[in-house]
C-alpha cells in the first residue's frame, strides 16, 4: 500500500482502489476541522455523482472518517488525457452549473481512467454559492503560507466569498500546462 500525506488527509492507494482517510495525526488541524473536511467531502461527492467525471464506485466509512473509490493509479501531475482542456473546462461548467465553489482546481485533485476521462475529486474545501460569504478562522489551518495571504487579501471582516478566491486561482496562482485555466475562468464564469 502507498500512503500519500496530502494534509488532513491521506490518500492510501491499493491496486485499484483508493481511500481519503481524513484520520491525520497532525495537530496542526483541529478535530473540527478535519470531521467538518471529511462531512464537506462526502457532502459535494454525492451531490456531482450524477456527472461522468466524479469518482467512481464510492463507499463511505463515516464511523472511521474514510472515503473509497476506483483508482486508476494517477493524478494529472503524471497522466494527461487527449482533449483534457476541453474535459477541465466541462467540469468547471458542470460545478457553475451545480452552484459549487472548488479551490483545489490543482493537477493532483484530477485524475486520469483507462478511457482518457477526467475525473474530480478533493473536495473538502469546497462550497455552495449559498453558502457565500463563509468564515475563513475555520479554514486557515489547511492554507499554506502563499495562499493564507491572498485569502487575508480578499476577506472581510472574517469572511471571504469563494468567487473571489476561485477568480484569483483560477487566473493567477493555478497552474496546468499551457495555462488554459484564466481561459475556462472568462467561458465558465464570465
Amino acid at each position: 500500500m502507498l500512503i500519500i500525506d496530502q494534509g488532513i488527509f491521506t490518500l492510501e492507494l491499493v491496486d485499484n482502489r483508493v481511500c481519503m482517510n481524513f484520520n491525520t495525526a497532525n495537530s496542526k488541524y483541529p478535530k473540527e476541522l478535519v470531521e467538518s473536511s471529511f462531512q464537506r467531502e462526502v457532502n459535494f461527492l454525492h451531490k456531482i455523482s450524477k456527472y461522468y467525471w466524479a469518482p467512481e464506485n464510492i463507499q463511505v466509512s463515516e464511523s472511521e472518517r474514510k472515503l473509497f473509490f476506483k483508482w486508476y493509479g494517477n493524478t494529472c501531475e503524471q497522466v494527461m488525457p487527449p482533449g483534457w482542456e476541453e474535459q477541465l473546462a466541462q467540469i468547471a461548467s458542470d460545478l457553475h452549473t451545480a452552484k459549487i465553489y472548488k479551490p483545489n482546481f490543482y493537477p493532483k485533485c484530477f485524475y486520469t481512467d483507462n478511457n482518457d476521462c477526467l475525473h474530480a475529486f478533493v473536495f473538502y474545501s469546497s462550497s455552495d454559492y449559498a453558502e457565500q460569504p463563509i468564515s475563513i478562522d475555520f479554514y486557515k489551518p489547511i492554507l499554506n503560507e502563499d495562499r493564507l495571504q491572498v485569502v487575508d487579501q480578499l476577506s472581510v471582516d472574517g469572511k471571504l466569498d469563494m468567487k473571489f478566491l476561485i477568480e484569483k486561482a483560477f487566473n493567477e496562482y493555478i497552474k496546468w500546462p499551457g495555462d488554459p485555466l484564466p481561459g475556462i475562468y472568462k467561458r465558465v464564469y464570465g
